[in-house]
């Protein structure tokens, strides 16, 4: 097996934490993510003040022809698992996601951790493990990862934009994006 490849970088958004919190859980749909076919919460409780979730997400796999031959049928989608655990009194939300199936050839485990650092600036850490048992693989997984990571914030910062404009429109509580 291959060391892991690690990536880190840093987002800061001009918005409040509650404005970025709220943007993750609407950010699918988008036009960024068309990959992504459905999300489902399965699990959510509230503990010592903050809130913890548990969603499964499901993408389309992208995977290169000449890697096919390693997938089995049944893995022609990307399940994704993500745990949050938002602290409103501390103002931070940790997100972790990590793949569910294909394990066998990739392992992704992304950890985001926004942190409110002013009134409306809110700092996103990204921590990012590939491993992978062939070289190959993880080279490719982790080329391809850092090239996704742009539609990623700019499908962010869309959802953003959408809240904003439900807010200047007096659609705060009814807002579905």
């Amino acid at each position: 097996m291959t060391s892991p490849k690690f990536f880190v970088n840093w987002t800061t958004f001009k918005k409040s934490w509650e404005d970025v919190t709220v943007a993750h859980w609407l950010k699918y749909p988008n036009p960024f993510s068309k990959h992504v076919l459905s999300e489902d919460v399965v699990e959510r409780r509230i503990e010592d003040g903050k809130l913890y979730t548990v969603r499964f997400i499901v993408k389309k796999q992208r995977i290169p022809t000449s890697f096919m031959w390693m997938v089995p049928a049944k893995h022609k989608a990307c399940y994704v698992k993500e745990t949050s655990v938002i602290d409103p009194v501390n103002q931070e939300c940790t997100i972790t996601t990590e793949n569910l199936n294909c394990r066998f050839i990739s392992l992704v485990i992304e950890t985001l951790k926004y942190k409110s650092v002013r009134m409306c600036e809110t700092l996103m850490e990204r921590r990012t493990r590939i491993s992978a048992k062939i070289e190959s693989i993880q080279n490719y997984t982790f080329d391809r990862y850092q090239k996704n990571i742009a539609n990623t914030d700019k499908g962010m910062m869309c959802v953003l934009g959408l809240l904003d404009e439900c807010k200047r429109q007096g659609l705060t509580g009814q807002c579905t994006i």
